[in-house]
């Protein structure tokens, strides 16, 4: 089901760690996205505005959630429950769309911040040498 709901300023809609259930899609205001080290520090790590879909990489791969979502100003988000998030996955390939072009401009960025000034990637997450492993390639 999707709902609409309204965070304030400063207002946490999910944080680092927590088990995901829903995923957002702005319709007004901006999120702050961070990551938190082991002392609960925060990092700002990205800044979404209206129409950006996020927090759903929990409900695709059921991991916990990778980083924290707070509201930067008062802002308007559809809410989009985990069954909800599976029929669009399944039924709308417009939403289908939209989620890898998501996903593909994450991806970009982070390789783009890996890079050092040779262009070579100096790093990869786990993630990415557990899906090569399986996949048979070796490192």
């Amino acid at each position: 089901m999707e709902t609409t709901k309204t965070f304030l300023k400063e207002e946490i809609i999910f944080q680092q760690g927590e088990i995901s259930k829903n995923a957002y899609i702005i319709e007004s205001g901006k999120i702050g996205i961070y990551k938190e080290n082991n002392y609960g520090k925060r990092s700002l790590i990205g800044v979404l505005k209206k129409s950006a879909l996020f927090g759903e990489m929990g409900l695709i791969d059921k991991y916990p959630r990778s980083a924290t979502a707070i509201a930067l100003e008062k802002s308007e988000l559809t809410v989009v429950d985990e069954s909800r998030f599976s029929f669009l996955c399944e039924h709308n390939p417009k939403f289908i769309v939209t989620l890898i072009k998501t996903l593909t401009g994450r991806l970009r960025e982070t390789l783009g911040q890996l890079n050092n000034q040779d262009g070579q990637i100096i790093g990869l997450t786990k993630a990415t040498n557990k899906l090569q492993k399986k996949a048979g390639q070796k490192l």
